[in-house]
């Protein structure tokens, strides 16, 4: 979404999809918003984005109303006429450009301990000191896994639904305003520690994209077999 220049909102009820095939002159990756849709190809071993917009009302142009053109400018839909051609091109252009950003980061080689390090130390913000994170003991590793859930990757997550995770079901009031308060501070040190960010005008949080790498890093350390590890190392 953030690629095709959509917003994270929680009321959005469209579809986003991805789709690899495997054809005869390379792989094709598609990834659709509703109607429209980001592509990559690498045809000929040459790495090319498409960007294609089937529907024009779910994205918008700066523009004056056309039945009222000396009216101030405001965002309205996009035309389907050649009227937004240069606007289709704009879109177009910045969404490959974002893609190819990502991917340009994509393989950057990063040693997990000095990913970690970061959050086993304590820090501060706004003269308030918060706690270094222990990814390996289990009421730490428990708050990550619940708030890296995959459930949460569009629209992100509440205090009541970590709340839920963390602590179960109760009908005691008292008990819930207990358990959320302790959600939230616990969600404020995720916060301090750049792993979860508050998204725009709503109760719900959404992991970072450095919270995302270093939370999947981390939880699948934990999980790794050591087996496994020991004959990787030797």
């Amino acid at each position: 979404m953030r690629f095709l220049g959509k917003r994270l909102d929680a009321k959005f009820g469209g579809q986003v999809m991805s789709d690899l095939r495997s054809r005869p002159e390379g792989l094709r990756l598609k990834h659709w918003v509703n109607q429209n849709s980001l592509k990559l190809y690498n045809c000929l071993n040459v790495l090319r984005p498409e960007t294609t917009i089937h529907d024009p009302d779910d994205l918008r142009v700066y523009r004056s109303p056309e039945t009222r053109p000396d009216a101030p400018k405001a965002w309205h839909q996009l035309r389907r006429g050649v009227a937004d051609l240069y606007r289709r091109a704009e879109l177009s252009k910045a969404a490959n450009e974002r893609y190819l950003s990502a991917l340009a980061a994509a393989n950057n080689i990063t040693p997990l301990a000095q990913e970690a390090v970061q959050l086993c130390q304590p820090v501060w913000q706004q003269a308030r000191r918060y706690r270094a994170l222990n990814p390996f003991e289990s009421a730490d590793a428990q708050l990550l896994a619940a708030v890296n859930r995959g459930e949460w990757a569009l629209k992100g997550f509440r205090n009541r639904q970590i709340r839920l995770i963390l602590f179960g079901s109760t009908n005691d009031k008292k008990q819930q305003r207990s358990q959320g308060a302790k959600v939230s501070r616990r969600l404020a040190l995720l916060h301090a520690h750049g792993l979860i960010a508050q998204v725009s005008r709503t109760y719900r949080w959404q992991v970072t994209p450095k919270g995302r790498r270093i939370l999947s890093a981390l939880l699948a350390a934990r999980q790794a077999d050591t087996d496994k590890l020991l004959s990787l190392a030797a």
